[in-house]
C-alpha cells in the first residue's frame, strides 16, 4: 500500500483575538491610577485625623475640667504665655461662672489643625446642650516641645468657628 498523498487535516483552532496590547496597557494604567488615588485619599484622611488626635485629647481634658469646676486642672493644661497673661485666680473666676452653663454632654462641632512657620496650632469647637440651650466653647491650643497646651478659650451662646486667634 502506498502512503497517502493527501494533506493531513488542520486540527489547530484559529487564534482567538483578544484585546490589543495597547488596550491592556491603557486599562492597567487606569486601574493603577484609580488605586493610587484611593490610597492617597486614605493617607490624607489618616494624617489629618492623626494630626488632630493629640490636641483633641488635651482640649477634651480642658473642657472636662471646666465642666467639673476644676480650675487648677484646667490651669495646668495652659501654656506659659497663657499663665503670664492670666493669673490662676482669673481663670478660676471664669470657670466658676461658666461651669454651670457648660455642664452637659459636649460634642465636637469643628476642628482645625494648622502648622505655620514650624508652629503647630489647633482649634476645637464644642457644642454643649444645657437647659434646652446650645452653648459653644472654642479651645485654641499650641504644641510646644511636643506637648499641646491651651493658649486661648472662648465661650458663647452663638455658634463659633474653629479658627485660631
Amino acid at each position: 500500500m502506498e502512503p497517502s498523498t493527501q494533506p493531513a487535516p488542520n486540527t489547530e483552532q484559529p487564534a482567538k483575538k483578544g484585546l490589543p496590547t495597547w488596550a491592556k496597557v491603557l486599562i492597567g494604567s487606569i486601574v493603577g491610577l484609580i488605586a493610587l488615588i484611593g490610597i492617597g485619599v486614605a493617607a490624607i484622611f489618616f494624617v489629618v485625623n492623626s494630626a488632630a488626635e493629640a490636641p483633641v485629647k488635651v482640649s477634651d481634658q480642658f473642657v472636662n475640667a471646666i465642666q467639673a469646676n476644676e480650675p487648677s486642672t484646667a490651669y495646668g493644661l495652659t501654656s506659659s504665655a497663657f499663665k503670664e497673661a492670666t493669673p490662676e485666680t482669673t481663670l478660676t473666676s471664669i470657670i466658676t461662672r461658666v461651669s454651670p452653663l457648660l455642664t452637659g454632654e459636649e460634642t465636637i462641632a469643628g476642628k482645625k489643625v494648622q502648622s505655620s512657620n514650624g508652629v503647630n496650632q489647633a482649634s476645637i469647637v464644642y457644642t454643649v446642650e444645657n437647659d434646652s440651650k446650645t452653648r459653644y466653647i472654642r479651645i485654641v491650643l499650641q504644641e510646644t516641645d511636643s506637648k499641646w497646651e491651651v493658649i486661648n478659650m472662648k465661650t458663647s451662646d452663638s455658634s463659633l468657628e474653629a479658627i485660631i486667634e
